[in-house]
């Protein structure tokens, strides 16, 4: 009896070691998660020498029936030089200059070495709590609320779903930690990303927003046909 239990407790603890080393098993913490994801956002743009691709602005306004849109292409090179090309571009001039050229603006403004920092997923711009875990355009991911700890531009507070195996971001949703002016009642966007070889880029954007007078606004961009140029030959893959 005493070696029928002793059999027993050794296949129970093996059992136990068999669960803990398993990667589905295993809940990680908020901390975990967020450190895994600066890791690896640290790894790919290491990683990156530069890329091309190219980008469609679609802007609506459905109050006053005024629609634009605009092909750019896009050049970039880590971390501070990019470069956006209007390639071809029609419908309302208004919204082409108001909304899609200030998105422009912005874009290159937030490059800056004064704004650039905040534009990362990191713990010195957020706190973050894991609400869970599901699937994301295919992915299992892992979700976490982000709430910015101050109300700067660049800033986002809402959700970010982190695929469990890349640790890289698949999708996000939210609004702006500060509200663009006071003529924005409210903003809620939807970025989703793609992998493309070792690298997470954005894939498209979808935003709605609530603007005093003007009424309900959307806006999309799709982007395409990246052409990616890596520093070197390596495969950048998750460390446990």
């Amino acid at each position: 009896m005493k070696r029928i239990c002793a059999v027993a407790c050794v296949l129970g603890t093996i059992a136990c070691l068999g669960r803990a080393a398993d990667p589905v098993a295993f809940t990680p913490t908020a901390d975990e998660v967020v450190r895994r994801l600066v890791e690896m956002d640290k790894r790919r743009a290491s990683a990156l020498a530069h890329y091309v691709s190219e980008r469609r602005y679609f802007a609506e306004n459905r109050k006053f029936a005024k629609h634009a849109e605009v092909d750019v292409q896009e050049s970039y090179v880590p971390p501070d030089q990019k470069e956006l090309k209007i390639v071809s571009e029609s419908g309302s001039t208004v919204i082409r200059r108001r909304v899609i050229d200030k998105l422009i603006e912005a874009e290159l403004d937030a490059i800056r070495d004064d704004n650039r920092d905040q534009t990362h997923i990191t713990p010195e711009n957020y706190t973050f709590h894991l609400s869970g875990s599901e699937k994301s355009d295919g992915y299992s991911c892992f979700i976490l609320d982000v709430i910015p700890r101050s109300a700067k531009k660049y800033l986002m507070r809402g959700q970010i779903w982190v695929n469990k195996n890349d640790f890289a971001i698949v999708r996000m949703e939210g609004s702006p930690a500060k509200t663009p002016s006071i003529w924005t009642r409210r903003v809620r966007f939807v970025r989703r990303y793609e992998k493309h070889g070792e690298f997470w880029l954005p894939a498209s954007l979808e935003s709605e927003s609530e603007i005093f007078i003007a009424g309900k606004s959307t806006l999309k961009i799709e982007y395409s046909d990246y052409r990616i140029e890596p520093r070197e030959p390596r495969v950048v893959s998750a460390s446990r």
